[in-house]
């Protein structure tokens, strides 16, 4: 190389890592198959897209909606029913799929009827700061209801990725990445001018629809402030890890 080609090559090579460096800052933690066709099951991952700055993870936290007191919105208004007018059989479909790939220890989350609602994982070696770690889990095949007119539902999937364990004052940007709602009035919620923390599962519907829906209606499912509040912190044998 002469010293023109030389130094295009380091310019190069410095563009390419400052767009790397942009992509790791902006990858938000979201769900590897973010789209399942109904009445599928599968196994999925939460991916997490970096650490905490230069911090690394040592451990998450994953809520799932529960359906019972969750908002749901219809085409973005609110639905004044239950969640069984769009889907039949929500509520026990997740389940944490076992693995030591990353962290030393996992468990699921309950409901007071057992079904999970969620699930976290830590503890032993963290994840890196720069690199993506994989958490896996299946989901079970959600039925859409036949007779409502949703040709599809989004699950709205909040997500704490730990860096330090700290109490929820101590939460923030080396800390603890949020991949939560705003605005729900929960110490977790995320800090943004959008509402752009939450990963996501879309069921897609296949069946046939009614004749008399139309087109069809987009039905949103987010978690209550009450449901983040008891589900999202960390307990091992009834004892509160996270947050402190």
């Amino acid at each position: 190389m002469n010293k023109y080609s030389n130094k295009f090559f380091a310019v190069s090579v410095m563009a390419v890592m400052t767009a790397t460096a942009g992509q790791n800052v902006l990858a938000h933690t979201r769900l590897e198959t973010p789209a399942v066709a109904e009445n599928t099951r599968v196994t999925n991952n939460v991916i997490i897209g970096h650490g905490c700055g230069e911090n690394d993870v040592i451990g998450t936290s994953v809520v799932f909606p529960d359906g019972v007191d969750s908002t749901v919105t219809v085409d973005g208004a609110a639905h004044a029913g239950a969640l069984t007018d769009f889907v039949q059989n929500w509520g026990n479909l997740m389940q944490k799929n076992y693995s030591r790939a990353i962290f030393s220890f996992e468990g699921e989350k309950t409901d007071s009827n057992d079904n999970v609602v969620g699930f976290w994982a830590g503890g032993g070696s963290s994840l890196p700061h720069n690199l993506n770690g994989y958490i896996p889990f299946r989901a079970g095949a959600v039925i859409i209801e036949p007779t409502s007119c949703a040709t599809s539902v989004k699950f709205y999937v909040s997500i704490a990725d730990i860096c330090q364990i700290t109490p929820t004052s101590g939460f923030s940007a080396e800390t603890v990445n949020l991949w939560t709602h705003t605005g729900l009035g929960t110490p977790y919620d995320r800090v943004s001018a959008t509402d752009d923390g939450p990963a996501s599962l879309t069921i897609t519907r296949t069946s046939t629809l009614p004749a008399s829906c139309g087109a069809g209606v987009a039905v949103e499912v987010k978690p209550s402030a009450a449901q983040i509040n008891r589900d999202m912190p960390i307990k091992i044998d009834g004892n509160q890890i996270w947050p402190k």
